[in-house]
């Protein structure tokens, strides 16, 4: 039994002041909230982009539970895409031509409508094909910027590296330039993300600035297309792309999904990968149940 004569006395604790309390009781609930909603918990980085653009959605409105928040439409199709979704236009044309009547139309009607983000000029244009283009795209690009003012954007992809410098926005004076590396492939099965930083490094060497770049991630394949070349990824083969292109191309405007549906070229797409789907979810900020 212990000596009660060793035993320390018992010193005085007040009890805690209402104001106390309530400064306990605000910093339990401050600490709440600021706990990011949403936020993954498999450690997966999210991406401080707030643009996802995604394309080829065939009607559906299903990504904008992965949280795409940028669709594929067309002119006619601003007026229903859901709320809190905007638009990129697709006024797109192989080679492109200069602004013309019926160009400058489209724009004039959806210049001022908030549901446009912007629009998609061309898609995947060769210079060698179309010397021409670059200074068409100028022409609509400075077009959609007057008449926006400033407000949209126009948008190019560029495939290939020979076409980098004449396509630059210097020359184009487009916004935006999407960059599709492609990195899965049947002669590439491991989806080498060198691919990613080879065609970054060349972009910027060739005039293209970071700050314009979008970074287009592979969410296709070609697996049940004769002859297909290209393969779907798997889940960790998209997390290594998706940080390859978060290290180079760290806050871009938008990111670009390639592509929903099915379309001649481009099939198995991401409508039939669910594990693909919760990895760009979490890299857009948002969990799948």
């Amino acid at each position: 039994m212990r000596d009660p004569r060793t035993t320390p006395p018992r010193l005085f604790r007040p009890s805690p002041s209402p104001r106390s309390v309530h400064r306990v009781l605000l910093a339990l609930v401050v600490s709440v909230l600021l706990v990011p909603l949403g936020a993954p918990s498999s450690g997966q980085a999210v991406s401080p982009t707030t643009r996802h653009f995604i394309s080829n959605l065939r009607g559906s409105t299903a990504p904008k539970a992965l949280g795409y928040n940028v669709f594929d439409t067309s002119a006619s199709g601003v007026a229903t895409l859901p709320a809190g979704v905007q638009g990129l236009v697709w006024l797109g044309q192989k080679c492109p031509t200069s602004a013309d009547a019926t160009f400058r139309s489209t724009v004039d009607r959806l210049a001022t409508n908030p549901k446009v983000f912007g629009y998609y000029l061309s898609d995947e244009p060769h210079v060698a094909d179309c010397p021409r283009g670059p200074a068409a795209l100028a022409s609509r690009a400075d077009y959609i910027r007057a008449k926006s003012r400033g407000a949209q954007r126009s948008f190019i992809v560029l495939s290939r590296v020979a076409d980098y410098s004449a396509f630059r926005p210097a020359a184009t004076h487009v916004d935006l330039v999407g960059i599709d590396p492609y990195p899965c492939s049947v002669a590439s099965p491991g989806c080498p993300v060198t691919k990613i930083r080879d065609k970054v490094t060349a972009a910027r060497g060739a005039g293209i600035p970071v700050a314009a770049i979008v970074p287009v991630h592979q969410a296709f394949g070609q697996q049940n297309i004769a002859g297909g070349y290209y393969r779907l990824p798997t889940a960790t083969q998209m997390r290594a792309m998706l940080a390859e292109w978060d290290r180079l191309v760290p806050s871009p405007v938008m990111d670009y999904a390639y592509g929903w549906s099915h379309q001649s070229s481009s099939n198995p797409t991401l409508v039939d990968s669910r594990s693909l789907q919760s990895v760009l979810a979490a890299h857009n900020g948002v969990v799948v149940r």
